[in-house]
Formats: C-alpha cells, structure tokens, sequence
C-alpha cells in the first residue's frame, strides 16, 4: 500500500513514529474494540502491518517523481573535490531510480561523486534530470501562545512546520493482517478530516490524500541485507548482530507528555540505515513515561538488496 499526501497548509515532519501515533489514535477513534489487540501484536513480535516513514513527492504535471532517504553505506571519498563532498552532504533524499540503482548494485555512491556535475539539487533533493516544475518546500517557524487558565499570564513558544507547493508526501503500509487494509483506509479517511500534528485547531495540518499499490515490496526476501525506511528500535537479539557490516546513524527523541512529563529518551537507527538480513520482520515498540506512558513504534520497514559480502 502507498499512500500520497498532498498537504494543504504547513505541515509536521512524518516520521514512522509520528504516523503510527496518528494511525493508533485513529484506530482508538473508529475502531476502539482493536487497539489493545492491535498493540499486543506489535508488543509480541507479531505485527499486523508496516509503515515506513514520509518521504518527498514531486507532482509533475503527468507523473510523481518519488525520493527515497540517502543511503548510509560504507564510501570512497579518496579523490573527490571537497566542495562537492560539502554540496552532498546537503542532500537528504535521492530520486526513486537513484535508489534502486544503488540497492541493485548498478552504481554506487562513488559513481554519483565522480558524475556529481550530471545531477540537479533542489533543496534537500537530488534528481539525475532538472524538471520544469517550480518547486516550493519550505520551513516555516511559527509563532504561538499559550495562556495559563490559573494566572492569565500569557507565553509565546514557537513551532515548526513545512510548506509545500507542487510537491507532497508518500509513505508505504506493508499489511501482514488483510483486515488492516480496510483500517488503515478508514484511518487516512479520518486523518484527513482531522489533521496532522498539533496546530490542527488552527488549520495546519490538513491535506489530501490517495492510496495505490506498492508493487515492489516483497513478503519473502532472500536478499543478504536490507534498508530500512523507518525509525528502527532493534530488539536486544538484534542489537548483538549489528557488525560490520552495518551501517547506520543514530537518532533519539524525548517527548512529553499532557501533563508535563519529560519522557525517558529513546534512541533509534535512522532511515536509509543498511543491515546484514536474516529474518522477516525487525524492531519492537517501547513504552516510554510513568504518568501517562506512550508507545514508542520502533519497527524497520525493510527494503532487500543483495551485497557481494557474506554478512550473515
């Protein structure tokens, strides 16, 4: 399942963390019989589905130009130009084809560097053809107030948010459990009535979506090694295979809840990070808090490739 998100005014980051959370509280909403059902499975190892987290999507006037994150692998930087180093590093996301050419081994990252002259960077973006679309994406910090119903004392904090023009969002749901293609339907359809993230009483978040198929995620992946499009949190097993042959960086959150309470940290392997294969499924979810504990999704959305290194 792929679903497009076209948003409609600033709009949060939508990490796999952040969609899970939009996905559960919407299950809590329209279907609240399941949650708890639906929680123990992740919390068991046995997941009902997928979801990877939100990546860029140019509209063009008759196609979708999609960008998948940047890979994390091992490179030969001996040689090239500093400045084109530099430049690189600028780029979060590589087009749709780059991706699969560097997954499928018909290039590498090198190559990209040797040839960097050939490529086009727009933002964060990097696309092998410039394309005659004006493309707007944006970060927008914006002023709000809070007013303490006690003292009347009025703060102002600020938040952040992107701002889109001709260019959108994608995620991929990969469904163990039939019955939560219906659900996660129904999820997006009130999803989008309500709105993503925090400001939605003022209007932000709100977009448009459509969902389609995603023909090439696979159920039974022979392939050596894996990406994974998601946050992923290993499981202690997990975490005693992670060797040479991985290759990741580290992120880590610490949220809050409503009443004040700072969350214990939680840090996990960042998208576009690379890993030997040996199993289907990969990551667990963790309770993070002791007042009002939330669940922290931590599971990988993997996409196989094959390495010429024996990793497992």
């Amino acid at each position: 399942m792929l679903v497009y998100i076209k948003p409609l005014s600033t709009f949060p980051k939508l990490h796999s963390d952040t969609l899970f959370g939009a996905v559960t509280h919407a299950v809590s909403e329209l279907y609240p019989e399941r949650v708890d059902e639906m929680i123990d499975e992740f919390e068991s190892g046995r997941p009902p589905f997928l979801i990877s987290s939100a990546f860029p999507v140019i509209f063009a006037e008759d196609s979708k130009i999609k960008f998948y994150p940047k890979l994390i692998t091992k490179s030969d930087l001996t040689g090239i130009d500093s400045k084109i180093i530099k430049d690189y590093k600028k780029v979060s996301y590589i087009e749709e084809e780059i991706f699969f050419d560097l997954i499928n081994g018909e290039m590498s990252e090198t190559n990209i560097l040797e040839n960097y002259d050939s490529y086009t960077r727009v933002s964060n973006l990097l696309m092998r053809e410039k394309i005659d679309v004006d493309i707007g994406l944006a970060k927008n910090i914006l002023p709000n107030n809070s007013i303490n119903r006690l003292t009347s004392e009025t703060k102002i904090f600020y938040t952040t948010g992107d701002s889109y023009n001709n260019i959108g969002l994608f995620f991929l749901v990969k469904v163990f459990d039939e019955d939560y293609f219906k659900i996660i339907e129904s999820c997006m359809r009130f999803l989008k009535d309500r709105g993503f993230g925090r400001d939605i009483s003022t209007g932000k978040g709100q977009f448009v979506y459509k969902i389609d198929d995603a023909p090439f995620i696979d159920d039974d992946s022979k392939e050596n090694s894996f990406v994974t499009l998601s946050r992923y949190i290993p499981t202690p097993d997990e975490f005693k295979r992670i060797n040479e042959y991985s290759y990741y960086e580290i992120g880590s959150k610490r949220g809050r809840d409503k009443t004040g309470e700072i969350r214990k940290q939680v840090r996990f392997f960042k998208e576009g990070s690379t890993f030997p294969n040996y199993q289907m499924t990969y990551g667990n979810i963790v309770r993070s808090g002791e007042v009002n504990p939330s669940v922290e999704y931590g599971y990988a959305f993997p996409v196989w490739f094959s390495r010429e290194v024996n990793d497992k």
